[in-house]
């Protein structure tokens, strides 16, 4: 698993349907906290990305954009934000490069590479900052990601 210190690796995930794009390019305009969940549709990320949508204003004050990641196709991540009414995006790893490279993959009831709860917040020189892992049933603590958000916006 990437550690602070770490750049964002060079790998391609989707933002949408037949739009590849770099994890690269995406923290090229500021900041992001990478959250990476094991699937849309599921309780326990159902939970964790409304609470991210509900503080989405804290995250935009703290300057930094929250970015979901799983190993869902896009199509899916397109129907899942509009039921959410997700205030932010969803990458689709489909092919599980980010995975693999941010070292959050595991093997789930049979299911290879899906990515482990966790979240990596990145400042805007593609440098990780902070990082957190979690049980697949745990709903992280979105109060510890604005805390990091808003002490690296006092550092910059």
């Amino acid at each position: 698993m990437l550690q602070p210190g770490d750049s964002v690796p060079e790998v391609n995930v989707f933002l949408g349907p037949g739009q590849p794009m770099t994890v690269q390019e995406l923290v090229d305009d500021g900041p992001k906290l990478l959250v990476f969940y094991p699937f849309d549709w599921s309780s326990t990320c159902t939970n964790e990305m409304e609470l991210i949508r509900d503080r989405r204003a804290e995250f935009d004050e703290a300057g930094v954009q929250p970015i979901g990641i799983s190993r869902d196709s896009p199509w899916t991540h397109i129907a899942w934000t509009q039921v959410l009414d997700l205030n932010f995006g969803l990458l689709s790893d489909f092919n599980g490069e980010a995975v693999r490279a941010f070292g959050v993959g595991f093997e789930y009831r049979g299911f290879r590479d899906v990515a482990r709860r966790s979240a990596f917040l990145v400042d805007e020189s593609s440098v990780i900052r902070a990082v957190w892992e979690y049980e697949t049933g745990a709903v992280p603590s979105v109060d510890d990601w604005l805390d990091a958000a808003r002490g690296l916006q006092a550092a910059a």
